[in-house]
């Protein structure tokens, strides 16, 4: 696929081996609705990301991880609300043991999340996680398991958002119409600037290796432009291996697992 972010990492010295990518298709992000509808802390916004509705995925996650053989280290590398997702898996993983969920946290050399919103909304905007986000960001602060796991937040500058004034019901939505309609659900602000789905203001968190790169998309939609694509991927690749001190050689026989291709 053009633009792919698996090509990428593979121009840069990545064995098809090294790179895991998490099972999960579109459809399957239903489940947090079906599962969540079942669940009352998910109506009252107060279900933190180890109940129904994102179990499955820290599951998946989680089932990653503990796959790994003894000698084996692994890179989460998470886009979009994969990047909050695998925080929010790391941080109950640590703390479970022989559950469906445990991580061991020696073995995740890094978390570097693309394109994540990391933080929630004011408190006077909805959470639209019903409550997952807010309670991450409650119970595991900023980069929380430091300095042995890294953390880089990358986040793209390209549109800025601007309120869509239709003067017909049939107009197609606008670039910056739709950017304004996302930043406003994550952050409240609709008016301010991202990658044209999550806002810069609400990418990073303290401590963390935080990057911002002007002129990067969201999504392979704009396969030159998005955090996958050869163009793009050199500015926060090797600053990710920096942190950890290694390369894709290196590396081996850790693994680089990604949420998105």
């Amino acid at each position: 696929m053009e633009g792919s972010l698996v090509s990428s990492l593979q121009r840069r010295g990545w064995e098809e081996s090294q790179i895991d990518v998490l099972p999960v298709k579109r459809s399957d992000w239903l489940q947090v609705f079906w599962r969540g509808a079942l669940d009352l802390e998910f109506w009252k916004g107060t279900a933190p990301p180890n109940r129904p509705a994102f179990r499955w995925y820290l599951e998946r996650i989680s089932n990653k991880v503990q796959a790994l053989q003894e000698n084996e280290y692994m890179i989460l590398l998470g886009h979009s609300a994969g990047g909050w997702l695998a925080r929010a898996a790391v941080g109950y993983g640590a703390q479970e043991e022989q559950s469906e969920l445990s991580i061991d946290i020696e073995k995740i050399k890094a978390i570097v999340t693309l394109g994540a919103p990391n933080l929630p909304p004011p408190p006077q905007v909805m959470d639209m996680t019903r409550g997952a986000l807010r309670i991450t960001n409650k119970e595991f602060p900023g980069a929380f398991h430091a300095p042995d796991t890294k953390y880089v937040t990358v986040i793209g500058e390209a549109i800025q958002g601007k309120k869509q004034e239709r003067k017909s019901p049939l107009e197609p939505t606008s670039v910056t119409g739709f950017a304004y309609n996302s930043y406003e659900v994550v952050c409240g602000d609709g008016t301010t600037i991202g990658d044209g789905v999550v806002p810069t203001c609400s990418a990073h968190v303290d401590g963390a290796t935080q990057l911002t790169l002007q002129g990067v998309f969201h999504s392979i939609n704009a396969p030159d432009q998005w955090y996958g694509a050869d163009k793009v991927i050199d500015e926060w690749h090797d600053i990710m291996l920096d942190e950890i001190a290694t390369t894709p050689a290196k590396f081996d026989p850790m693994k680089i697992f990604s949420q998105s291709r």
